[in-house]
């Protein structure tokens, strides 16, 4: 008796695994890198960057600085991806193409070659350090644009709140594939196990001051499009809301580019 009750046991914990697991609806999709990997792909313009944000953790990043000194620059937030800064550095040239921009971004706590763990509020906390890291190149606000996809367009609209705090305005906020909020299983062995992490970014639309541009699919289906639309209500006159008819998750950076940066 104690046999079975021990197998029956030993058999439980595989499916408590499993199951623990289904019940969050995303993770952290962590992909490691080393440095020397990341160095090898700022190519093209691109340099490689490295940001301590505590005396313990570096986070790594690509910087594309322009040829004119008053060019407009990006601040981009990266959504949840196994390959931030490869990823999302192809994304951005597709998004430049020719145009004069400067380009700034970082992989998160604890994905690619970045030291630390992910959390919303080291995250947050980061990303205020990033626009302070830009600020210190001499690039004034009104010259940067605080880009965010997915998971980034809620820790950037957290971003614009707290930059108010010091009395900087940006240019603009552009939120592609945007949500209210994104629940997120910690990191970690035990982290399904646990409440998740909630990116949330409703407190943050009170500070807004900045033009909001949120562009959307209307067949995503990994963040439907009434959160988007439920952001557009609550930023009322600030936000202006680009519903993209048959587009998903992955498939907005050329409506965005011609619908943003396309001179009219």
């Amino acid at each position: 008796m104690r046999l079975l009750l021990a197998l029956a046991a030993l058999a439980a914990v595989p499916v408590a695994w499993f199951v623990a697991g289904k019940l969050h609806r995303f993770a952290y999709w962590i992909g490691r890198k080393t440095e020397a990997e990341i160095q090898a792909i700022a190519t093209d313009g691109w340099r490689f960057e490295r940001l301590r944000v505590l005396p313990e953790v570096t986070l790594v990043g690509l910087c594309r600085p322009p040829a004119a000194a008053n060019a407009r620059w990006i601040l981009f937030v990266p959504g949840n991806s196994q390959a931030i800064l490869p990823g999302f550095r192809a994304e951005l040239d597709g998004l430049r193409q020719q145009r004069d921009l400067g380009m700034l971004f970082f992989a998160y706590r604890g994905f690619d070659a970045s030291g630390g763990t992910p959390d919303p509020e080291a995250l947050a906390s980061d990303l205020l350090l990033q626009w302070r890291h830009l600020r210190s190149l001499g690039v004034p606000p009104e010259q940067i644009e605080i880009w965010g996809y997915s998971l980034g367009s809620v820790l950037a609209c957290r971003l614009v709140a707290a930059i108010a705090d010091d009395g900087e305005v940006p240019a603009r906020l552009v939120l592609l594939a945007t949500a209210e909020r994104i629940p997120v299983m910690k990191h970690g062995t035990f982290g399904r196990f646990l409440p998740d992490d909630v990116f949330d970014a409703t407190p943050a639309l009170a500070a807004i001051r900045c033009p909001v541009e949120i562009v959307h699919g209307e067949a995503d289906d990994a963040l439907p499009i009434a959160g988007a639309r439920a952001l557009a209500q609550q930023l009322g006159p600030r936000a202006t809301l680009h519903a993209l008819a048959g587009k998903g998750h992955f498939d907005l950076w050329q409506p965005a580019r011609e619908l943003l940066l396309t001179p009219r």
